[in-house]
């Protein structure tokens, strides 16, 4: 190593423990801050439905009193989803004695799921360090990783985030296999693969980018002989290990494996449930979202910084293909860039083009923010250089303009994303404008019923307390985190019988004619709760 070098960066690896080292610690003390999501319970219902088909398999003596209410797999509505991260919860929480009533089930599946993440954000670290061979850049990467409010709240409780985290380990493999197609990488890779679509069947166009890109690579050579053993058998090795494991660790697959896998992509490319979103303050159908639905949700969710980063990245990444004509791309490294333009161009489209499902955002295409960063890391790359090739005090004044932006940008989302802990998941930027509320649905998923709940039990001393609410099941979801007593306190009611009423404005974004309101929650101006006190 170059001895002119500083110290600092001599010892990159100790900065680069340190640096995860922290952010496990911070994810390790803010874990339980967070509520209960709109579908926890229900995943952790499919969980048990697939465990219960397990346990008449494998162990048919093995009747838990809790079986006895769960359907069969053959029978249950929402057999088609994926178990990969739900099962292995589920298994512990029987185990723990936990039974998916206490506080302690949510809070460890809130604390795996952020290790998941905590995981996955390492695996980004690897992919960027070798791109750019730059530990420096991978851990820039890792801190906008981070630093990405919606993706940071998730990263707690949603199942979103569980296949955003998958995704990023399975591109790792991606890339590791495209460099060196060795056996053990082939069989790597397909493991990463099942996992990503044992999680959400939406993963199954990795495999069609890995036979686009061996295609490539062999036309490229012009050799499809002398390729046969290099690219050919390393990619058979990848597609029988993948199908290997795809139907091992998706037990509704065991059956009919091909027959099942129709049937889950067929329901899941269009979903059954449908129900109205708010969308530049009007209400759409979930199944009629207009084209520009999940751009525009990117654009106003993510910083702004990033995005320019994107948007920079993009251009020069295409420009390369452009310039490479029909060879697309002339070294590993621009292989690499043209492969994340893939993975962020390609579900993109594909959910515009077949009209797929969407609601609440673009959690449900969370996944793509993998490669959206790691084009973004292309961007930051050649801003970097720029600055490296300053010379004049008029470009190394504008280089520290620059600079001073960079970094007041990100110590302002981290400020916004300390300051609103823990409603990170309500983050718009500054491009949403001042009515976000009013035109786009804020906490979807109910999260901040369990700080209203918990406000009405310390402040209400009543034997017995009548709620109402917006939507109830987030409300009962986060009734789980009352003491015992309060919990046998909290009785439901109907609006004229009510002692409370609660809110988190969904689908209804207009103030409510309720007077006396005793609690609430805002959010960069935003209100997201409402406790109307009726009685």
């Amino acid at each position: 190593m170059n001895k002119n070098l500083s110290p600092f960066m001599r010892k990159p690896r100790i900065y680069v423990i340190i640096f995860f080292m922290v952010y496990l610690a911070v994810g390790i003390s803010i874990y339980k801050d967070y509520g209960v999501s709109w579908d926890e319970p229900t995943h952790r219902e499919i969980a048990s439905v697939t465990a219960k088909y397990m346990a008449s398999i494998f162990m048919p003596e093995y009747q838990p009193p809790e079986f006895s209410s769960i359907p069969k797999l053959k029978e249950y509505s929402s057999k088609q989803y994926g178990v990969i991260f739900d099962l292995p919860m589920y298994v512990a929480d029987l185990l723990m004695g936990y039974n998916g009533r206490m506080p302690e089930a949510y809070y460890m599946r809130h604390l795996f799921t952020f290790l998941l993440f905590f995981i996955s954000v390492f695996f980004f670290y690897l992919i960027v360090k070798n791109r750019y061979d730059s530990w420096a850049m991978g851990l820039a990467a890792s801190f906008f990783m981070i630093l990405s409010p919606r993706i940071f709240a998730d990263s707690f409780y949603g199942k979103d985030v569980v296949f955003l985290s998958l995704f990023i380990i399975a591109i790792y493999f991606f890339v590791r296999y495209l460099n060196n197609r060795t056996f053990i990488n082939s069989v790597l890779f397909a493991f990463a693969t099942a996992l990503v679509v044992d999680q959400r069947i939406t993963g199954i166009f990795i495999p069609f980018l890995a036979l686009l890109i061996t295609g490539i690579d062999i036309i490229k050579t012009g050799r499809p002989f002398d390729d046969l053993q290099k690219k050919m058998f390393p990619l058979f090795a990848y597609l029988f290990f993948f199908s290997f494991f795809m139907i091992l660790f998706w037990p509704y697959l065991w059956e009919n494996p091909v027959g099942n896998f129709i049937d889950s992509f067929t329901v899941m490319n269009r979903f059954p449930i449908s129900y109205y979103v708010l969308y530049f303050g009007t209400f759409i159908k979930s199944t009629e979202i207009p084209w520009h639905y999940i751009p525009v949700w990117i654009l106003l969710t993510t910083p702004i910084l990033y995005i320019f980063f994107f948007l920079l990245g993009s251009f020069w990444v295409i420009k390369g293909v452009i310039k490479n004509g029909i060879k697309l791309y002339s070294n590993q490294n621009e292989r690499q860039d043209f492969l994340f333009l893939l993975l962020f161009i390609v579900p993109l489209a594909s959910v515009i083009i077949l009209g797929s499902a969407l609601y609440d955002g673009w959690r449900h295409m969370y996944f793509i923010y993998a490669p959206f960063m790691l084009i973004a890391m292309t961007g930051a790359a050649w801003i970097l250089r720029l600055i490296k090739k300053v010379h004049s005090v008029r470009e190394r004044s504008a280089a520290l303009f620059v600079a001073v932006v960079i970094v007041f940008c990100v110590m302002s989302t981290a400020y916004q994303m300390v300051r609103y802990h823990p409603f990170q998941n309500v983050y718009f930027s500054a491009l949403a404008g001042s009515n976000a509320g009013q035109a786009f649905e804020l906490d979807y998923w109910g999260l901040s019923f369990r700080q209203a709940l918990e406000y009405i039990v310390k402040s209400d001393a009543r034997p017995v307390i009548g709620l109402t609410a917006n939507t109830i099941i987030p409300m009962i979801n986060n009734s789980v985190f009352l003491e015992k007593k309060d919990r046998g306190r909290m009785r439901l009611a109907k609006i004229n019988q009510a002692d409370y009423f609660l809110t988190t404005y969904r689908w209804h974004p207009h103030p409510y004619e309720f007077r006396n309101e005793v609690y609430s929650i805002v959010v960069d101006k935003k209100k997201i709760m409402s406790v109307f006190k009726l009685r």
